[in-house]
């Protein structure tokens, strides 16, 4: 590994210590008393930077790690990289086949039941967009690893044309 992927392995692994931190303290601190008390104003500054710092420590280590492939000889794109592209795909395709069985057979949230597009939308934005995506960030992570493979997938054919 190159001297400045460590430094910024470095830099990122303090910035999530420091989320991490920050939201132990919370939890530990008796004023809070539900899960959505833990984000103060210092814990909901130091997410952002958290969030940027988790693609850009996977996006070192999968550049290094394609480096080290590169420089012993294989193919950049390895099977297991190629099946996790494809298994990255899973969690969308099982939240549609949810979204439509509650459009079949109904969706209640908040003592109402909802049928048809209704349930559809409902059940894609409540378990796709506020589960997956911000309570925990499943889509955002598969998104980034989709990009990041399609971008190295790009980077090998244009070097193999060469």
């Amino acid at each position: 590994m190159k001297r400045y992927e460590k430094i910024l392995l470095t830099v990122f692994g303090i910035i999530c210590g420091a989320f991490l931190v920050n939201v132990l303290f919370r939890l530990g601190d008796p004023d809070v008393k539900e899960a959505g008390d833990i984000f103060n104003s210092s814990t909901r500054i130091l997410s952002i930077p958290f969030a940027i710092s988790v693609l850009g420590m996977i996006t070192v280590l999968v550049n290094a790690r394609l480096r080290r492939r590169r420089e012993a000889g294989l193919p950049p794109i390895s099977k297991l990289y190629r099946a996790s592209f494809w298994l990255s795909f899973v969690p969308f395709v099982l939240l549609l086949i949810e979204s439509f069985a509650s459009a079949i057979n109904g969706s209640t949230f908040l003592f109402d039941t909802y049928y048809g597009g209704e349930a559809f939308q409902m059940t894609f934005v409540l378990m796709g967009v506020l589960m997956f995506s911000y309570i925990v960030p499943l889509f955002p992570l598969m998104i980034f690893w989709q990009i990041l493979y399609l971008v190295s997938r790009a980077r090998a054919k244009k070097n193999k044309v060469k």
